[in-house]
Protein backbone atom coordinates (compact mmCIF):
# COMPACT_ATOMS: atom_id res chain seq x y z
CA UNK A 1 0.00 0.00 0.00
CA UNK A 2 1.81 3.20 -1.36
CA UNK A 3 0.91 6.43 0.60
CA UNK A 4 0.41 10.22 -1.12
CA UNK A 5 0.99 13.25 1.17
CA UNK A 6 -0.71 15.94 0.11
CA UNK A 7 0.40 19.16 2.14
CA UNK A 8 -2.12 22.55 1.41
CA UNK A 9 0.05 25.76 2.28
CA UNK A 10 0.23 29.40 1.63
CA UNK A 11 3.77 31.15 2.59
CA UNK A 12 4.93 28.11 4.64
CA UNK A 13 8.50 27.92 2.96
CA UNK A 14 9.80 27.64 6.02
CA UNK A 15 7.94 24.64 7.41
CA UNK A 16 8.44 22.34 4.14
CA UNK A 17 11.63 22.92 4.72
CA UNK A 18 11.98 20.93 8.49
CA UNK A 19 8.87 18.99 7.11
CA UNK A 20 9.12 17.33 3.99
CA UNK A 21 12.79 15.76 4.97
CA UNK A 22 10.53 14.64 8.08
CA UNK A 23 8.18 12.44 6.06
CA UNK A 24 10.85 10.70 4.23
CA UNK A 25 12.54 9.23 7.40
CA UNK A 26 10.50 6.14 7.18
CA UNK A 27 10.22 5.65 3.30
CA UNK A 28 9.86 7.95 0.13
CA UNK A 29 5.88 8.35 -0.19
CA UNK A 30 4.38 10.84 -3.07
CA UNK A 31 4.46 14.42 -1.92
CA UNK A 32 2.08 17.02 -3.20
CA UNK A 33 2.32 20.60 -2.24
CA UNK A 34 -0.84 22.34 -2.80
CA UNK A 35 0.04 25.67 -3.19
CA UNK A 36 -2.40 28.64 -2.85
CA UNK A 37 -0.56 31.42 -4.05
CA UNK A 38 2.24 31.82 -1.90
CA UNK A 39 4.60 34.48 -2.76
CA UNK A 40 7.40 33.61 -0.50
CA UNK A 41 10.02 30.60 -1.64
CA UNK A 42 7.62 27.95 -1.39
CA UNK A 43 8.00 26.93 -5.11
CA UNK A 44 11.62 27.15 -4.76
CA UNK A 45 11.55 25.02 -1.80
CA UNK A 46 9.79 22.43 -3.90
CA UNK A 47 11.82 22.16 -6.42
CA UNK A 48 15.19 21.71 -4.18
CA UNK A 49 13.43 19.18 -1.85
CA UNK A 50 11.94 17.46 -5.18
CA UNK A 51 8.45 17.21 -4.70
CA UNK A 52 5.70 17.52 -6.51
CA UNK A 53 3.42 21.40 -6.19
CA UNK A 54 0.42 22.15 -7.81
CA UNK A 55 -0.53 25.67 -8.16
CA UNK A 56 -4.22 26.11 -7.57
CA UNK A 57 -6.04 28.86 -9.09
CA UNK A 58 -7.68 30.08 -6.21
CA UNK A 59 -6.54 29.84 -2.06
CA UNK A 60 -8.98 27.53 -0.40
CA UNK A 61 -7.90 24.15 1.66
CA UNK A 62 -10.66 22.47 0.62
CA UNK A 63 -9.73 23.48 -3.13
CA UNK A 64 -6.31 22.83 -2.40
CA UNK A 65 -6.62 19.20 -0.80
CA UNK A 66 -8.95 18.51 -3.50
CA UNK A 67 -6.63 19.44 -6.02
CA UNK A 68 -3.69 17.23 -4.30
CA UNK A 69 -5.47 14.41 -3.80
CA UNK A 70 -6.13 14.66 -7.60
CA UNK A 71 -2.68 14.15 -8.28
CA UNK A 72 -2.28 11.15 -6.03
CA UNK A 73 -1.40 8.05 -7.13
CA UNK A 74 -0.98 6.37 -3.74
CA UNK A 75 -3.77 3.67 -2.40
CA UNK A 76 -3.84 5.77 0.77
CA UNK A 77 -4.15 9.85 0.97
CA UNK A 78 -2.94 11.70 3.92
CA UNK A 79 -3.41 15.06 4.99
CA UNK A 80 -1.23 17.11 6.59
CA UNK A 81 -0.62 20.93 7.53
CA UNK A 82 2.91 22.62 6.85
CA UNK A 83 3.24 23.35 10.26
CA UNK A 84 2.94 20.12 11.91
CA UNK A 85 5.39 17.13 12.15
CA UNK A 86 4.01 13.34 12.61
CA UNK A 87 5.47 10.90 13.91
CA UNK A 88 8.15 9.05 12.14
CA UNK A 89 5.94 5.95 12.25
CA UNK A 90 3.60 7.53 10.26
CA UNK A 91 3.60 5.18 7.45
CA UNK A 92 3.58 2.46 9.13
CA UNK A 93 1.04 3.39 11.52
CA UNK A 94 -1.88 4.63 8.65
CA UNK A 95 -1.23 0.86 7.00
CA UNK A 96 -1.29 -0.78 10.28
CA UNK A 97 -4.93 0.95 11.00
CA UNK A 98 -6.44 0.47 7.69
CA UNK A 99 -5.41 -3.09 7.93
CA UNK A 100 -6.83 -3.43 11.11
CA UNK A 101 -10.45 -2.54 10.41
CA UNK A 102 -10.09 1.80 10.40
CA UNK A 103 -11.89 3.08 7.05
CA UNK A 104 -10.01 7.02 8.65
CA UNK A 105 -8.32 8.54 10.74
CA UNK A 106 -6.36 11.18 12.26
CA UNK A 107 -3.56 11.40 15.33
CA UNK A 108 -3.86 12.97 19.16
CA UNK A 109 -1.97 16.53 19.02
CA UNK A 110 0.30 18.16 21.00
CA UNK A 111 1.95 21.35 20.82
CA UNK A 112 5.55 22.68 20.34
CA UNK A 113 4.85 24.64 23.04
CA UNK A 114 5.13 23.31 26.99
CA UNK A 115 2.43 25.95 28.41
CA UNK A 116 0.23 24.02 30.58
CA UNK A 117 -3.34 25.15 29.05
CA UNK A 118 -1.73 24.18 25.93
CA UNK A 119 -1.37 20.77 27.47
CA UNK A 120 -4.59 20.26 28.73
CA UNK A 121 -5.75 20.65 25.13
CA UNK A 122 -3.80 18.57 23.86
CA UNK A 123 -4.93 15.84 26.81
CA UNK A 124 -8.53 16.01 24.85
CA UNK A 125 -7.60 15.11 21.64
CA UNK A 126 -7.44 11.36 22.62
CA UNK A 127 -11.55 11.57 23.14
CA UNK A 128 -13.56 11.03 20.31
CA UNK A 129 -15.63 13.86 19.60
CA UNK A 130 -16.23 16.09 17.06
CA UNK A 131 -15.31 19.44 19.11
CA UNK A 132 -11.83 17.47 19.85
CA UNK A 133 -10.82 16.91 16.29
CA UNK A 134 -9.22 19.65 13.50
CA UNK A 135 -7.10 19.48 10.37
CA UNK A 136 -3.75 19.93 12.75
CA UNK A 137 -4.45 16.40 13.23
CA UNK A 138 -3.87 15.53 10.12
CA UNK A 139 -6.09 13.03 7.80
CA UNK A 140 -5.67 9.40 6.26
CA UNK A 141 -8.09 7.11 4.35
CA UNK A 142 -8.07 5.14 0.89
CA UNK A 143 -7.56 7.38 -2.11
CA UNK A 144 -11.00 4.93 -3.25
CA UNK A 145 -12.53 5.84 0.19
CA UNK A 146 -12.20 9.65 -0.72
CA UNK A 147 -13.72 9.44 -4.20
CA UNK A 148 -16.89 8.24 -2.49
CA UNK A 149 -17.09 10.89 -0.04
CA UNK A 150 -16.61 13.51 -3.14
CA UNK A 151 -13.46 14.90 -1.68
CA UNK A 152 -13.86 17.76 0.86
CA UNK A 153 -16.65 20.52 -0.05
CA UNK A 154 -15.45 23.31 -1.64
CA UNK A 155 -18.16 25.42 -0.27
CA UNK A 156 -16.77 25.07 3.00
CA UNK A 157 -14.04 28.35 3.15
CA UNK A 158 -13.42 27.06 7.04
CA UNK A 159 -14.26 24.17 9.07
CA UNK A 160 -13.60 21.75 6.02
CA UNK A 161 -11.85 19.36 8.20
CA UNK A 162 -14.91 19.27 10.58
CA UNK A 163 -17.69 18.79 7.32
CA UNK A 164 -15.58 15.90 6.00
CA UNK A 165 -15.03 13.85 8.96
CA UNK A 166 -19.19 14.33 9.86
CA UNK A 167 -19.82 13.20 6.79
CA UNK A 168 -17.35 10.47 6.77
CA UNK A 169 -18.09 8.73 9.62
CA UNK A 170 -22.00 8.37 8.74
CA UNK A 171 -20.67 5.59 6.60
CA UNK A 172 -16.56 4.56 7.40
CA UNK A 173 -15.25 3.47 11.01
CA UNK A 174 -12.94 6.41 12.15
CA UNK A 175 -9.85 5.40 14.39
CA UNK A 176 -7.95 8.27 16.57
CA UNK A 177 -4.00 6.37 16.78
CA UNK A 178 -2.69 6.65 20.39
CA UNK A 179 0.43 8.53 19.13
CA UNK A 180 0.82 12.56 19.12
CA UNK A 181 1.39 14.76 15.72
CA UNK A 182 3.53 17.59 17.08
CA UNK A 183 1.78 20.85 16.06
CA UNK A 184 2.81 24.10 16.25
CA UNK A 185 1.08 26.86 18.84
CA UNK A 186 2.12 29.75 16.41
CA UNK A 187 -1.70 31.11 16.43
CA UNK A 188 -1.43 31.05 20.42
CA UNK A 189 1.89 32.45 20.84
CA UNK A 190 0.40 35.54 18.20
CA UNK A 191 -2.80 35.76 19.56
CA UNK A 192 -3.35 34.65 23.56
CA UNK A 193 -4.82 31.69 25.09
CA UNK A 194 -8.01 33.13 25.50
CA UNK A 195 -8.57 34.86 22.51
CA UNK A 196 -7.60 31.64 20.54
CA UNK A 197 -9.99 29.42 22.56
CA UNK A 198 -13.00 31.78 22.62
CA UNK A 199 -12.30 31.84 18.59
CA UNK A 200 -12.29 28.66 18.25
CA UNK A 201 -15.63 27.98 20.74
CA UNK A 202 -17.39 30.61 18.79
CA UNK A 203 -17.16 29.18 15.03
CA UNK A 204 -17.76 25.40 16.02
CA UNK A 205 -20.94 27.10 17.78
CA UNK A 206 -21.76 29.10 14.38
CA UNK A 207 -20.88 25.87 12.22
CA UNK A 208 -23.31 23.41 14.19
CA UNK A 209 -25.81 26.30 13.63
CA UNK A 210 -25.53 25.73 10.26
CA UNK A 211 -24.34 29.53 9.37
CA UNK A 212 -23.00 30.47 6.02
CA UNK A 213 -19.06 29.49 5.97
CA UNK A 214 -18.36 33.20 5.13
CA UNK A 215 -19.92 34.32 7.96
CA UNK A 216 -17.90 31.78 10.35
CA UNK A 217 -14.65 32.85 8.36
CA UNK A 218 -15.31 35.95 8.81
CA UNK A 219 -15.99 36.31 12.78
CA UNK A 220 -12.78 34.02 13.05
CA UNK A 221 -10.81 36.62 11.27
CA UNK A 222 -12.32 39.43 13.33
CA UNK A 223 -11.31 37.46 15.89
CA UNK A 224 -8.00 36.85 15.92
CA UNK A 225 -4.93 37.43 13.14
CA UNK A 226 -5.16 34.22 11.10
CA UNK A 227 -3.89 32.55 8.18
CA UNK A 228 -7.12 30.61 7.32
Amino acid sequence: MDISVIIPTYNESKNLQRLIPHLRLGGNPQIIVSDGQSDDDTVIVCRQLQVQLVQCQKRGRAHQLNRGAAMATGDILYFVHADTLPPKSYQRDIIQSLTNGAELGCYRFKFDNRHPLLRINSFFTRFDRLWCRGGDQSLFLSRSTFAKLNGFSEHMIIMEEYEFIERAREKYKFAILPKDIMVSARKYEENGYLRVQLANLKVFQMYKKKRAPEEILATYRKMIHCRA
